[in-house]
């Protein structure tokens, strides 16, 4: 995409990050509605391999974008939203 401003092209994705980053939300995802049940914030660090605190923010952003559900309780377990579970086209009986 050009710069309307200059005749440099940008990147839409600045970096592999992005990509990374899509990667871990979509194992995070997968694996929960694969899980069938609730996931703890161990479960998803364990399945990304990320420090605990770059786990919170990626599962703040899923649950703030309505991809999980949380109770409010700690420890926090995650639930998929019919949201995420329409991403990877599973329905409802299949829960």
């Amino acid at each position: 995409m050009k710069d309307q401003n200059n005749n440099k092209t940008m990147d839409w994705c600045r970096s592999n990050h992005s990509v990374k980053h899509g990667e871990r939300m979509i194992l995070v995802l997968k694996n929960i509605i694969s899980k069938r049940g609730r996931a703890s914030m161990k479960d998803v660090q364990g399945w990304i391999g990320i420090s605990s605190s770059a786990t919170g923010t990626l599962v703040r952003q899923l649950i703030t974008e309505g991809y999980l559900e949380t109770n409010s309780k700690r420890p926090v377990s995650l639930k998929a939203t019919e949201k995420a579970k329409q991403l990877f086209g599973v329905s409802h009986e299949n829960n």
